[in-house]
């Protein structure tokens, strides 16, 4: 195995400030900016190993913090390959890539049901005053029929970064997220059906 293996991450992070909060009226220092990144969740990282290149703030009391934080993985050979199987994210802490991946779809899976969960709501007031679904051509086409009267924000993509897949059907409608592995039809698609949400399952 390798271990400790350093090299240098190029991240983008945003942060918010917190509304009326310290740093409502003060320009976000890079003291502060390293602090906040160290502290995300339950990294601890060291703030020593984060180094600030740009923060460029904007309105609304947010800012685009770009970082460069050193850290450490190791690999394992394994099947003839090299494959990274631990990442170092604080003091002498290494965390399993594995349950790192499935925290972030589980959190994708779960934000992607919330938005279609709204869609549903959505669609379920369209039906009540038309009594029937938007016939509309794809889903950016449905989105700009029910903003702003029965949606109120736009939505437009699930969290990994895809169009939703709109289909019209005899009884209904099908919002389709194609979920992980960014293919249709297959078992980790989220469905919306006429109302009725199926999620993939996850361990």
């Amino acid at each position: 195995m390798l271990r400790g293996r350093t090299i240098l991450i190029m991240l983008v992070v945003a942060l918010v400030a917190f509304a009326g909060g310290v740093w409502a009226d003060n320009a976000l220092s890079s003291r502060q900016a390293r602090r906040l990144i160290a502290n995300v969740g339950d990294l601890n990282l060291d703030p020593e190993h984060i180094h600030i290149r740009r923060i460029n703030t904007g309105l609304g009391g947010r800012a685009v913090v770009e970082a460069l934080v050193q850290t450490g993985f190791e690999l394992a050979h394994q099947n003839g390959q090299w494959a990274v199987v631990r990442v170092r994210l604080g003091d002498r802490q290494w965390d399993s890539i594995e349950f790192i991946t499935a925290a972030i779809t589980h959190e994708k899976i779960r934000r992607t049901s919330a938005d279609l969960r709204v869609l549903a709501q959505a669609m379920a007031a369209y039906h009540r005053d038309h009594h029937r679904y938007p016939a509309a051509a794809n889903f950016a086409a449905l989105v700009d029929m029910l903003v702003p009267q029965y949606l109120g924000r736009i939505i437009r993509e699930d969290y990994w970064h895809r169009a939703y897949v709109y289909q019209p059907t005899p009884n209904g409608y099908q919002v389709v997220s194609l979920g992980a592995d960014g293919q249709l039809a297959t078992a980790d698609d989220l469905r919306l059906e006429n109302g009725h949400l199926r999620v993939p399952t996850t361990e």
